[in-house]
């Protein structure tokens, strides 16, 4: 996927589960989406997708693409959640 192609693809994927129901692919949607967001300087917006996103990793329970979402959530978690030792 090119890279100027993510948002529109995170968008879709959020219009479809929305529409459809979640599915395993939608928190990689809603943590490309968020991240997308923090990136234009919204960051609470996205810290809101992105902690959506880490919460249906739990309730999918699909792990296959748990580290693609952790690993953008950090990213943007970084941003608004101190750091803890």
């Amino acid at each position: 996927i090119m890279p100027k192609s993510v948002p529109y693809v995170a968008f879709k994927i959020i219009q479809l589960s929305l529409t459809y129901g979640m599915s395993p692919v939608s928190p990689i949607g809603l943590a490309y989406y968020g991240s997308y967001l923090a990136k234009q300087w919204n960051i609470n917006e996205g810290y809101h997708y992105v902690k959506l996103a880490l919460s249906l990793l739990d309730k999918e329970g699909s792990r296959e693409n748990a580290g693609e979402v952790i690993f953008i959530g950090t990213q943007v978690k970084l941003y608004v959640e101190p750091l803890q030792a």
